[in-house]
């Protein structure tokens, strides 16, 4: 294959000389680093003269006066260039170096590497059609899949550039976190894609969207089939332009556990109808100290922290023990936070009196996917005070009117209580406790009318693993539970049985009514956060 006869067959069309190098298939970041000296290798002496100067900063052709005079081939060679529309040639570059500057400094990030993306106008994908069959049609041996992209010749060119403007290492999206992504729009954009209607008519049938709304894909989509003579390369008026600017950040993870103190709490703000029904939450009492080092105003706050937590207590229980395992998703972080401004955090949190953290630490997005898997599969233990409200079938009171009080046979008859009998798998089918697991009660719970507003109506089966109670000293009428569940279980309502929803219930252990005053979560079984 002849590869100058390709290189000046691009040019004839009006390409630049990196567009020229795409289409002869070269992939090396090297050889649009410094375009002109390898396009030296493909030019004849006489075409070894610049033309990229033509294009002047603002993205117009610098055409002599009296250009018309000159043959078509010759005018293009000056020209935008007629496949990337100027994004590979430096005359354009200017504007999107200092669009880019102004972004990096307006964000404010601490970093030492980047990486580039480019949304170009969906024209460049119909032009690059018609190079590709134009080459094909003169050289039928031309592979047109060894093509270039543009995106990555234009990163490697321009992005060599910026790299060198904004005082960063140009790295890959794979592994970089920072990623800047400059946006180009060109004039006959729109204009140019009414070709497609003519290739692809079922595609965009009056029923269907304007060619405005045409998608990248769906246009390679309807040029799938299109032929030579059913395109043409019209010479661009003026170059495409940058109108915009983004960056981003890869997401912060921050994990740790949280000690619930209050019985007056929600974990998330609770609102009701828009109303707010407590004035704080653990999630908020959290979010503050990590939304002060990066600055974020309370609005801010709420759109680039995301709380994660492997389950919830209700609004009056605590979450005791060493609490409840959660984390932290820090959109567009400026920077890392250090393990001095994480143990600061900390600090402010505790003093808040309700909540408590002992430390937290980075994790990674996989992590997160093991502690919301957890949330479905962790056992968790509780403290649960109880009072008994009736007499058991085997009390006998002195009168009807007798106190009702906890008797050892009482403590007893919980403690032997179960409907299993046996262990391991075979114990916890049905259940979402953890493989070979001992199943004490089995019990089946309604969904509660508590949740029913939230949750749908179903039937789930449940598991309490271990179940230990215990009187209380100086009032008769109360007795404690220490109990372990599988994940999901709700104990206020096997305690008090919610009218039959959940069965079998507390009293069927006790054989007689009961109800509980207070709960605490004692123990997440989940081991998080992981320890590297």
């Amino acid at each position: 294959m002849n590869e100058k006869a390709i290189f000046k067959l691009c040019k004839d069309e009006g390409c630049c000389d990196a567009c020229a190098l795409r289409y002869l298939g070269l992939h090396h970041p090297r050889v649009y680093e410094n375009v002109k000296e390898s396009a030296e290798k493909y030019q004849d002496e006489q075409d070894q003269t610049s033309t990229e100067e033509n294009v002047t900063d603002n993205g117009t052709n610098g055409e002599a006066d009296g250009a018309d005079s000159e043959p078509e081939a010759k005018r293009r060679r000056g020209a935008v260039c007629a496949s990337c529309l100027g994004l590979l040639q430096q005359g354009t570059w200017d504007d999107s170096c200092r669009m880019a500057k102004e972004m990096m400094d307006k964000k404010g990030y601490d970093c030492t590497t980047f990486a580039c993306a480019l949304s170009a106008p969906i024209a460049t994908i119909v032009r690059e059609k018609y190079m590709q069959l134009a080459i094909k049609h003169k050289f039928p041996e031309y592979d047109t899949d060894r093509v270039t992209s543009l995106k990555e010749a234009w990163k490697w060119s321009l992005g060599t550039r910026l790299a060198s403007h904004l005082g960063l290492a140009l790295d890959s999206g794979a592994v970089c976190p920072l990623l800047l992504t400059l946006h180009y729009e060109y004039p006959d954009d729109v204009q140019e894609l009414e070709v497609l209607k003519s290739i692809s008519p079922s595609s965009f049938a009056p029923h269907k969207r304007p060619a405005v709304d045409v998608t990248r894909r769906g246009a390679e989509l309807a040029l799938e089939k299109a032929t030579l003579p059913q395109l043409r390369l019209q010479t661009p008026a003026a170059a495409a332009r940058a109108v915009a600017c983004a960056a981003a950040r890869a997401p912060l993870y921050i994990g740790g556990r949280y000690i619930k103190l209050s019985r007056q709490l929600p974990q998330t703000p609770w609102l009701v109808r828009g109303q707010r029904m407590m004035e704080s939450s653990v999630q908020e009492i959290i979010f503050r100290p990590i939304a002060a080092v990066y600055n974020l105003a309370p609005e801010e706050m709420e759109h680039r922290l995301k709380f994660v937590s492997a389950g919830r207590e209700d609004v009056d229980v605590r979450c005791l023990g060493e609490g409840r395992p959660f984390a932290i998703e820090i959109s567009d972080p400026r920077r890392e936070l250090t393990k001095e401004e994480l143990a600061r955090a900390c600090e402010q949190i505790s003093t808040s009196g309700s909540v408590v953290v002992k430390h937290m630490v980075h994790v990674t997005k996989d992590d997160l996917t093991e502690l919301k898997r957890g949330e479905e599969s962790k056992c968790k233990e509780y403290e649960a005070l109880c009072i008994k409200l009736t007499h058991s079938d085997s009390d006998q009171p002195a009168s009807a009117d007798a106190p009702v009080v906890v008797t050892e046979a009482d403590i007893a008859r919980i403690n032997s209580y179960t409907t299993t009998q046996g262990s391991g798998d075979d114990n916890t089918n049905g259940t979402d406790a953890p493989s070979g697991t001992d199943v004490r009660i089995r019990l089946v719970q309604k969904t509660p009318l508590r949740v029913l507003h939230r949750r749908p109506l179903l039937a789930r089966t449940r598991a309490i693993l271990a179940l230990q109670a215990h009187s209380v000293p100086d009032h008769p009428s109360l007795f404690r539970l220490s109990i372990r569940t599988s994940a999901g279980t709700y104990v206020k309502e096997w305690c008090h049985g919610e009218l039959g929803r959940t069965a079998p219930s507390l009293r069927a252990a006790l054989a007689a009514r009961a109800d509980i005053l207070a709960l605490d979560v004692a123990a997440v079984l989940l081991p998080w956060p992981p320890r590297r």
